[in-house]
């Protein structure tokens, strides 16, 4: 509290210094200042003289110089009268000597009243939007919406509609998109780390303890995961512990590349910790390792996010729509570049997809998709949904040859998955392989409950099948 105090007053000198030098320093006698002016000009017209003798100036010429140096002569004789004036006003200069004296007791009085130097920062980032959001972001928010009604288990766009949110300032909804990911992914480490994060911006900073145990699960799983070893120390500082906090921070440092965009926030919150335990941050905080070639973000993969950040939207508040949206089809044309250069960045590829899907580009948004599982064939949730937007319409039973083949690599990668059994089943009964056909509509009907709707009609399919 102490160093808060010193240096709040030392800012407040330095800012009062400069004032009070020019309101305290004498004026310099106007006189002194006219005679000046006085002797300048004269040697001008001298030097006008001597041209006019030699040739260089015509008459005409040497009388408008003369003019010129008459006027400024004027000139300077109203100034001087004017610099006088102000030096016999003393009161005027003792009234703002006084207002200038007065504004820092006035602005501690106000401190004292409503200020308090141990409330934390809280980040910018995590602050409510109050700004409008574009209207092409709400259509697209309300669409995916309906999308994810009518389908429930595309984990692919509960993530997007959770990052769309957290961008609006709507955390509290983010979270709970956060929740639908992590029901529909729950070996995904990194999915804990950011439905923790999603629930601390939405408690306003606060760790709960929900999000401490999902935090601790990440960091268990994956002791890399920057994002949820930097909370756990906020944690442990919102508990008391300092030590505690300042332990885990300085750990994440040591392990941290020296070019880790998230140092800087780890720095900040190790040296303000460390002086309120009387620690020099400079003797505690260790040096990072040698920057990475390919720095990642903190909890996540790399690459650019084609969603918008707090930031950015805040940037884009003020454009207009035409500008909006121009900006946002730079970003996407951006990371579309990217992965030109780069292909086998598949997190990447399903950026892109869903930001194309979101534009309503749905040929681009395959073609990512198709990037994805070539930089990854192993990615499940590149082949789910890349059989989303190759599923057959409405009315038609089998669907087309890429929505097959990707049902069979769903497949192959999740034996159980309820849409590839129902599909490929149906295509082996079109083909006349009723054994297959059986085998995976009895899989599925396994799966499916007594009372479902779903139930009857999938069993009069087997019924019929010879």
């Amino acid at each position: 509290m102490i160093m808060f105090w010193l240096v709040a007053a030392s800012l407040t000198a330095l800012v009062l210094l400069p004032l009070l030098r020019a309101l305290l320093r004498p004026a310099p006698p106007p006189e002194g200042a006219a005679g000046f002016a006085r002797s300048v000009y004269a040697a001008q017209v001298s030097e006008i003289e001597r041209d006019t003798a030699r040739g260089i100036l015509t008459p005409d010429q040497a009388r408008a110089a003369r003019a010129e140096v008459g006027r400024r002569l004027l000139s300077a004789a109203d100034e001087a009268e004017k610099a006088a004036a102000v030096r016999t006003a003393g009161p005027a200069a003792r009234t703002a000597l006084l207002l200038t004296l007065l504004l820092p007791v006035g602005a501690l009085a106000l401190y004292l009243s409503v200020g308090n130097p141990t409330l934390p920062g809280q980040p910018f980032a995590s602050r409510p939007a109050e700004r409008p959001v574009p209207p092409e972001v709400l259509e697209a928010v309300a669409k995916l919406e309906a999308a994810l009604a009518a389908n429930p288990d595309d984990a692919g766009g509960w993530g997007l509609l959770a990052q769309t949110y957290a961008a609006m300032g709507r955390t509290e909804e983010a979270a709970q998109a956060w929740r639908h990911v992590s029901r529909l992914a729950p070996d995904d480490v990194s999915v804990k780390s950011t439905l923790a994060e999603a629930l601390t911006l939405a408690a306003d900073g606060m760790v709960g303890p929900e999000a401490v145990g999902l935090f601790t699960q990440a960091a268990d799983a994956d002791p890399m995961d920057a994002r949820a070893r930097y909370y756990l120390g906020v944690a442990r500082l919102q508990a008391g512990d300092i030590r505690g906090a300042l332990d885990r921070w300085t750990a994440l440092v040591a392990d941290s590349p020296a070019d880790a965009p998230w140092l800087p926030t780890v720095r900040d919150r190790i040296a303000s910790a460390a002086r309120t335990v009387g620690l020099d941050p400079a003797a505690i905080t260790p040096a990072p390792r040698p920057a990475a070639s390919a720095p990642q973000a903190a909890g996540g993969s790399g690459g650019s996010a084609p969603a918008l950040s707090p930031e950015q939207m805040q940037a884009m508040a003020g454009m207009g729509e035409a500008e909006q949206q121009a900006t946002i089809n730079a970003m996407v044309d951006g990371l579309e570049a990217r992965l030109r250069d780069e292909p086998g960045d598949v997190e990447g590829w399903l950026r892109l997809a869903r930001a194309r899907e979101v534009q309503g580009d749905l040929d681009a948004a395959r073609a990512a998709l198709r990037g994805a599982t070539r930089a990854d064939a192993a990615n499940l949730q590149a082949w789910l949904d890349l059989s989303r937007l190759t599923a057959p319409d409405d009315g038609q039973t089998e669907g087309g040859a890429e929505f097959l083949a990707a049902m069979a690599r769903v497949l192959e990668l999740s034996p159980g998955n309820p849409q590839a059994l129902y599909y490929l089943g149906q295509q082996a009964a079109n083909q006349g392989d009723t054994a297959r056909a059986r085998d995976l509509w009895n899989r599925l009907l396994a799966q499916i409950p007594a009372d479902a709707p779903q139930r009857p009609e999938l069993q009069r399919r087997l019924d019929q099948l010879p």
